[in-house]
């Protein structure tokens, strides 16, 4: 009886796991097109940078989505600790593809780092609030006690939040360039972000790859 409640309690945080995943790809997705478009059109690094690891974010969302989607559909054939396989292997390859993109962030920074042409819109700013909504909200589905035990959860999350501080960056250069033309401010919090975010990777590739080794024992 005991290992059937604890199996049960387990497919009650799968399902809602992917439920929340589902959504925030969604909400995510349409997100990353409105501040790539007026990130290229305001030429703003921080935007710019918060569009393209958004697209990351959304491919990560995916995959921890797949993960949980494939499990609850093989339920009755997979056994639990198949299941922790899979979200563990989830994770990983999430973490991998926040570290691939994060060096592109990184390289795209350092290139484009003394370019100070960034031309502040209203519609930029906008766009850059509504990405601080949309991933605080991301960050509140997301955010649940089993994020600490489930490493899939816990890559998505990381994305989330990442956007969150590109987000917050990306207003605070937008505003710095518009009242006091402090250009070059955009470059080094686009700079500053992706270092930042390039240590929640690496971290997180270590937990998931223990984790990993551990399952293969």
């Amino acid at each position: 009886m005991a290992h059937e409640h604890h199996h049960d309690h387990s497919h009650y945080h799968i399902h809602a796991n992917e439920r929340s995943t589902r959504i925030v790809v969604c909400i995510s997705f349409c997100t990353m097109l409105l501040e790539l478009y007026f990130g290229y059109a305001s030429n703003s690094k921080t935007l710019m940078m918060d569009g393209w690891h958004m697209l990351s974010h959304v491919l990560v969302l995916l995959l921890a989505w797949s993960a949980y989607y494939y499990i609850l559909r093989n339920k009755n054939e997979i056994t639990h600790a198949q299941q922790h396989k899979v979200i563990s292997l989830s994770g990983f390859a999430s973490a991998v593809i926040m570290l691939l993109i994060t060096l592109g962030m990184i390289y795209e920074s350092v290139t484009g780092f003394f370019d100070t042409n960034a031309d502040v819109t209203n519609e930029a700013l906008l766009v850059a609030v509504i990405a601080v909504a949309v991933n605080g909200a991301s960050a509140f589905f997301l955010h649940r006690e089993e994020e600490k035990t489930d490493v899939n959860l816990q890559a998505a999350y990381l994305h989330v939040l990442s956007d969150v501080v590109l987000s917050v960056f990306a207003i605070i250069s937008l505003l710095a360039i518009k009242y006091f033309g402090w250009k070059m401010l955009d470059s080094i919090l686009a700079l500053f972000g992706a270092l930042v975010i390039l240590k929640w990777s690496i971290e997180l590739i270590r937990k998931s790859w223990r984790e990993v080794l551990e399952l293969r024992k």
